[in-house]
């Protein structure tokens, strides 16, 4: 994240969620759904703010995730519909808003 004031990235207390994959014959029986209810348990537990996905715009917001932008955040990096960059913001008034920026090891 690119701060839209002075604080630094390690103040802003964010997260970024990798793509969640279940083999193909293991689906529909939860597995994804238990591993972002940890997932968000876990960031939670941590003190994150927010956690950012791209992700299937049908699936993320039964878990509560939402559009990004109306939030104020962006995405430069590359180009992605507005639909499927979203947050779930987890402390509310945090006061974070600016580009999102994923680190290098999401490209590796």
């Amino acid at each position: 994240m690119i701060p839209s004031d002075d604080r630094a990235y390690s103040e802003l207390g964010d997260s970024q969620e990798a793509p969640i994959a279940v083999e193909p014959g293991c689906q529909k029986q939860g597995i994804g759904g238990s591993l972002i209810h940890e997932e968000l348990r876990l960031t939670a537990e941590l003190g994150y703010s927010h956690v950012f996905l791209i992700g299937h715009p049908s699936y993320y917001p039964r878990f509560g995730f939402e559009p990004e932008r109306p939030h104020g955040f962006d995405l430069l990096q590359f180009e992605v519909p507005d639909d499927v960059f979203m947050v779930i913001i987890l402390v509310p008034n945090a006061g974070i808003k600016g580009e999102l920026r994923y680190p290098q090891a999401f490209f590796e």
